[in-house]
């Protein structure tokens, strides 16, 4: 493939480009709506900052996610948000959740390590009253 696009602010319009790649290229601050990136694969790339509203991630697979490993040590990975959204049937594997804030969220059949939360909280409940008493 030759290089066609050349630098400035660019309309693609109604384009089909499947199967096009794009290396070393800056699209900050660029717009995509009504836009299919289903089974696009993306490596490497600085996603800070950005909003994605009314997506459909069903199938796809974050890994990897946050500071360079050179960086983790003596950076910390600024907090993401996720409002809205539907993710049950998930799964978080090998994660820092470390600090994490659940605010009206569904949890039934919600599991951590093999534990429903539900019993987790249960007996942290338990064990309060017992200690109050």
């Amino acid at each position: 493939m030759e290089p066609t696009i050349k630098c400035g602010k660019h309309l693609a319009q109604h384009a089909k480009l499947t199967g096009s790649r794009f290396e070393d290229v800056c699209l900050g601050e660029s717009e995509f709506d009504n836009v299919s990136l289903a089974g696009a694969k993306v490596h490497n790339v600085n996603m800070s900052d950005m909003v994605i509203d009314c997506v459909q991630i069903g199938g796809t697979t974050f890994r990897h996610v946050g500071l360079p490993p050179d960086q983790r040590s003596t950076n910390k990975q600024r907090p993401l948000v996720f409002e809205d959204c539907d993710l049950n049937g998930s799964t978080f594997r090998d994660c820092n959740l470390s600090g994490i804030n659940l605010n009206d969220c569904n949890l039934k059949g919600a599991t951590i390590d093999g534990v429903r939360v539900s019993e987790l909280i249960e007996t942290h409940i338990a064990s309060s009253q017992q200690d109050f008493l």
